[in-house]
């Protein structure tokens, strides 16, 4: 059925998430465990890296070759797929703070929001340290993020000291059990990226370029949907028109969890099925709704829970227009 098939496309956008682990909270200030997650953030777009990563769902392990080089600037990306099919993400030269399409199907959460944005992480989330733990090789803090409400999940991230890199993070539910697994089993820092071989074809000019730059610039939808209700502390991270094949989407993030909308008026959408589904921790909840004697299909998709996303696509509606003066 093409609704599962591009639910299961949707899933590989779905944020890497990580390996669950075991200790007692330190005592140190919440405030250390909160500058250690969104100095996270900058040092993702900053540095570069490359290595092996691992990927867990619901008993699935996946492994990902990844490569991360900013030079002058510019940024290059590979993400190749290990096993299963045969899948390989290339992108060159863009600006570094440039939202990629490469980031938002295969690994990280580079979102295009400001440090105020990041301020109200805090409104969220709770911030404590675990203490230190080994990874790849490399010493690590443990960084354990609780959700202030039931509207979004909980982490444990296990951040680089040396550079600030994350290297292993997962992904909790309510009960505080793991949904989805990721971590470096590998990794080259900085200086130590020269010494992957494939390096120069990914330097090269040419080559398959993915970028979509446009939608990193955050800016009101034009839009005529509206969200009358979303989670509080998410805000419009992107907005994408309507495109081609009849469907817009709209990307709202806390600075942590992420979950996007799509409206989609095309002929194909109209045999698709009401649905309530998860993939590991991604969530999809589609509904039909009507507009302007037009029918839709709104899907709210995103790693939050499944009664937050049902929620959301109920309230999505179109923009309620003032009545004109008499």
């Amino acid at each position: 059925m093409r609704v599962k098939s591009w639910f299961k496309s949707l899933k590989l956008a779905a944020i890497l998430a990580a390996i669950f682990a075991h200790g007692f909270l330190f005592a140190e200030p919440m405030s250390l465990g909160y500058d250690l997650v969104t100095g996270m953030t900058n040092a993702s777009k900053r540095l570069s890296y490359a290595g092996l990563v691992t990927y867990e769902f619901r008993g699935n392990l996946r492994s990902i070759k990844v490569a991360h080089i900013v030079r002058d600037g510019k940024t290059y990306e590979r993400i190749q797929h290990m096993d299963g099919p045969e899948r390989e993400v290339v992108r060159r030269g863009d600006d570094t703070d440039c939202m990629r399409a490469a980031n938002l199907l295969l690994g990280g959460r580079p979102l295009k929001i400001d440090d105020d944005n990041y301020a109200h992480l805090r409104d969220s989330y709770d911030f404590h340290i675990r203490g230190d733990a080994r990874i790849a090789g490399r010493s690590v803090s443990m960084v354990h993020v609780i959700p202030k409400d039931r509207f979004r999940y909980g982490y444990i991230v296990a951040i680089d000291k040396q550079s600030g890199l994350m290297l292993q993070s997962v992904l909790m539910d309510h009960d505080s059990k793991p949904m989805e697994r990721f971590q470096f089993i590998d990794v080259a820092i900085g200086a130590g990226v020269n010494n992957v071989k494939w390096l120069p074809s990914l330097m090269k000019s040419d080559g398959v370029d993915d970028s979509v730059c446009q939608q990193s610039k955050i800016r009101p939808s034009p839009s005529a949907w509206e969200s009358r209700w979303r989670p509080p502390g998410f805000v419009l991270s992107s907005y994408r028109p309507v495109d081609s094949s009849g469907r817009e989407s709209i990307m709202y993030t806390d600075g942590l969890a992420v979950f996007s909308v799509f409206i989609d008026a095309s002929e194909r959408s109209q045999s698709w099925p009401s649905v309530e589904a998860n993939l590991g921790a991604t969530v999809v909840v589609l509904r039909k709704a009507q507009f302007n004697n037009r029918q839709y299909a709104v899907s709210v998709v995103g790693e939050i829970p499944r009664i937050t996303a049902t929620r959301i696509a109920i309230a999505m509606g179109p923009i309620r227009r003032l009545p004109a003066n008499p």
